[in-house]
């Protein structure tokens, strides 16, 4: 997957700035590189913005004991002194906590990093991050790293920290790194760097990449590596100036990075009982096989293994009711005993709610008129306390009441 680098400065005003970019492979290798409008470059599907040091400043302060949520109204504010537009246009954003108790903030121009949101939005340039140049360079154990082109360049001091510096030359430091380093040199404890590793930028030629002669500064100068914005390694954690107001919202797959260990526990869930339903079903549909073989086999030592068997249950009942006719003895799906069955529960009716009964094959089906629609579950269950089982047709509004008709049948009928 491509990712393109889009180096914003201070000569960046709207859509028509032509602006340095890169176009770079997974690995951090520049497949393109050029200078031109946002409209103009080349389309990726991630997209970082590189935000110049003298853009961002970099300043350390004490946050006011609030939540994190109420932190974006609070920091422009507790950066206002330190800069001089009104805090309305500061755009803060946290960093990296201290060991005396401060806070590292980066604070950038908000109306100019609105327009660059804007700009790249109206240009479809997926614009998800954008990283202050000053956090990128390397940083060896106990140095700084100052990237310079000769006459001026920025300070990285710390994971969080650095800042743009004013002009200079090959024998006199900029004044803006005097005071940082005399800074500090008189903090509590003593923050001086061990040495200072220069950079030179990879435009300037082998020729002049001479190290400066700055004599009397608190630490000793060596040569670093060559500086490239374009290759520099952006990691996963460095700061992103597209927080707070600028926040994009989160991708689908950024969502499932999040959701990925709680999907997996619930796939695991529903795997463990879906197996556990499919061995459930599977015993059940076998102890009813099994039954079914009993039944049959039951049928056919009492009636023959010539009789026809289709359902052995209702077969089962149906001979059963014509033995005890044979007999003389009366049979649960008889008219009889139906209605004796039903007669407690149907006298307890108002009068005339009964308007008919009929009997065929083991059923009576009884027309009802009822005051309510919840009054026939009411009957439904006095009927089935008695021992009927109890089928109950669609109820009708008669205006008046309600209309319906209930099947009865012998409890235990197929």
């Amino acid at each position: 997957m491509s990712i393109l680098r889009i180096y914003f400065s201070a000569l960046w005003h709207d859509s028509s700035s032509p602006c340095p970019w890169a176009l770079c492979d997974e690995s951090g290798a520049v497949l393109q590189s050029g200078s031109a409008p946002l409209a103009a470059l080349p389309k990726s599907k991630e997209c970082i913005a590189i935000a110049a040091p003298d853009r961002v400043l970099s300043v350390s302060a004490r946050l006011p004991p609030k939540s994190r949520r109420r932190w974006q109204e609070a920091l422009r504010f507790v950066a206002e002194e330190f800069t001089l537009p009104d805090p309305e246009n500061n755009h803060v954003v946290p960093g990296s906590a201290l060991a005396n108790g401060s806070m590292m903030l980066a604070v950038v121009d908000k109306p100019w990093l609105k327009r660059i949101v804007e700009a790249c939005r109206t240009a479809n340039l997926p614009l998800r991050r954008m990283v202050p140049e000053t956090f990128l360079p390397a940083l060896t154990s106990g140095a700084w790293t100052l990237v310079w082109n000769g006459s001026s360049g920025f300070v990285r001091t710390g994971a969080a920290s650095g800042m743009a510096l004013d002009i200079g030359d090959s024998n006199t430091a900029p004044l803006a790194l005097q005071l940082s380093l005399n800074s500090a040199r008189n903090s509590s404890p003593p923050a001086l760097p061990g040495k200072i590793e220069v950079c030179f930028p990879q435009h300037v030629p082998e020729a002049e990449r001479i190290l400066p002669q700055w004599n009397g500064l608190p630490a000793a100068i060596s040569a670093g590596a060559t500086w490239d914005w374009r290759r520099a390694p952006i990691p996963a954690n460095a700061m992103n100036l597209l927080w707070g107001d600028f926040a994009p919202r989160a991708k689908i797959g950024e969502l499932w990075i999040k959701l990925r260990p709680l999907s997996l526990i619930l796939l695991a869930v529903l795997g463990v009982e879906a197996i556990g339903a499919n061995i459930e079903w599977t015993m059940l549909a076998h102890e009813k096989k099994m039954l079914m073989q009993d039944m049959e086999h039951s049928f056919r030592s009492a009636f023959g293994e010539a009789r026809t068997l289709v359902n052995a249950p209702l077969q089962m009942q149906r001979n059963l009711a014509e033995l005890r006719h044979s007999a003389g003895l009366p049979d649960d799906g008889d008219f009889q005993p139906l209605l004796d069955a039903a007669t407690p529960a149907l006298a307890a009716l108002p009068e005339g709610s009964v308007h008919g009964l009929h009997y065929e094959s083991g059923r009576l089906d009884v027309d009802l008129k009822l005051a309510r629609s919840s009054d026939f579950h009411d009957l439904r269950q006095r009927l089935q306390n008695k021992g009927l089982g109890v089928q109950m047709g669609d109820i009708h509004d008669a205006g008046n009441g309600a209309e319906a008709r209930l099947t009865l049948l012998p409890e235990d009928a197929p």
